[in-house]
């Protein structure tokens, strides 16, 4: 029999690396042909081969409708990260939320590695973990999308990173329930309830503390947190906080992750301090692709123009909750936005690509510039990624002209 590999972007690539080490026969379809071109023809997949198949290894972007999947029973479809966690005998730290994954998976591997523990950042942050020769010393710092984690089965997570939840991939997501429980199952997964780290009390909604079972008076006797500034910080609160607490649930030296929270910059692209011109900072914080991100860092400046951009995603428009500091917005035509949602001045734009001269124009009566879209880039860009360096462009510009 032969496993499916279902989506050949970069997860379906490295699924198939992994099961040519394994020695395990695998047929592969992708819905654009064009990535099967340079695949042996006996590893193209038809669908005359469907009772050959044991097994769907599926990309986190296919969605649940997808016809193949449809004619597969619903247990034997899997992911990579299914397949990592059957032979992974590390420490698996998975993180979930809506909002701030990648960065907390990059930074909690940062702090690791600078102390002398072996760590990965892998899963949604771009890179499988089936890319990595792993030991049974390696911390495994997972990011797990709810895309991933409503197709995953069987993962062993030793320690679980709940970061937040509000709505998002409402396009993906059939609705706010499915979208929750694929969040949820990371608690499914976890060995011990205890090794549950919350974010904040965003996720009071889910009621995480009641399955943990830690009474309400004994958690914020237990609060490790309130005894550092975490405001301080480069980091969302959110992040800050979970940072911490997996620290000190791993016992390590919480003093001294705090002062590496404190010193250390974002990632690009996520609320990234650009360049100060004149006495205004330009903030990229393209990979804001929800309301609710948008919300926070809303929070985080004062006399600010926000400028947004992209796909909102069926997100409910009454999640977008800013701060009264932010005293213009800029949105282009496309994002459908009511103006009545903001409580300041709103200019709507032809589109994201005329930015350069209206900011160029209006930036001085600002302290600060916060590009923090809400939604996603594909409108327009490849990614958040390209998204964020065409506005750093812009900022270069702007900055070379008051020379």
């Amino acid at each position: 029999m032969k496993s499916l590999i279902l989506g050949y972007g970069k997860t379906g690539q490295s699924v198939k690396k992994y099961l040519d080490t394994i020695y395990k026969e695998y047929l592969i379809h992708d819905d654009n042909l064009d990535l099967l071109k340079d695949i042996n023809e006996e590893h193209v997949f038809k669908e005359s081969q469907l009772e050959q198949v044991d097994e769907i290894v599926v990309s986190p972007g296919i969605k649940p409708d997808h016809k193949l999947l449809k004619e597969f029973p619903e247990h034997k479809v899997i992911t990579d990260i299914d397949l990592f966690s059957n032979e992974f005998k590390g420490t698996f730290i998975g993180v979930t939320g809506t909002n701030g994954k990648t960065t907390f998976v990059n930074l909690l591997a940062d702090f690791l590695n600078a102390n002398g523990i072996e760590s990965i950042a892998c899963g949604n942050v771009g890179v499988s973990p089936l890319e990595f020769k792993l030991n049974e010393k390696i911390y495994a710092i997972v990011e797990l999308s709810s895309f991933q984690l409503f197709y995953s089965k069987n993962l062993k997570v030793d320690f679980g990173v709940f970061l937040n939840f509000h709505s998002d991939h409402l396009d993906w997501h059939k609705d706010f329930e499915e979208y929750k429980n694929s969040k949820m199952k990371l608690l499914s997964f976890l060995e011990s309830k205890n090794n549950l780290i919350i974010g904040t009390n965003t996720v009071s909604s889910l009621k995480l503390e009641n399955i943990i079972g830690i009474p309400s008076e004994e958690k914020s006797n237990r609060d490790i947190t309130k005894k550092f500034d975490l405001k301080s910080s480069n980091y969302p609160i959110d992040t800050s906080i979970a940072f911490i607490k997996i620290i000190d649930k791993l016992n390590l030296d919480i003093e001294e992750a705090f002062k590496f929270l404190k010193n250390k910059l974002t990632t690009e692209h996520r609320f990234e301090k650009v360049v100060n011109i004149k006495g205004t900072r330009f903030i990229n914080d393209s990979k804001s692709t929800n309301f609710h991100s948008v919300s926070s860092a809303s929070q985080r400046v004062k006399n600010a123009l926000l400028i947004m951009h992209g796909i909102t995603k069926n997100i409910p428009s009454s999640e977008l909750q800013l701060s009264n500091e932010i005293k213009k917005v800029i949105i282009p035509k496309d994002m459908n936005l009511e103006q009545n949602l903001f409580d300041c001045e709103v200019e709507v734009i032809e589109s994201i690509f005329e930015l350069e001269e209206i900011v160029k124009k209006d930036f001085q009566r600002f302290e600060n510039v916060l590009f923090s879209c809400g939604g996603s880039s594909f409108n327009d860009f490849e990614n958040y990624i390209e998204r964020g360096k065409f506005f750093k462009s812009i900022v270069k510009n702007i900055e070379g002209g008051q020379n």
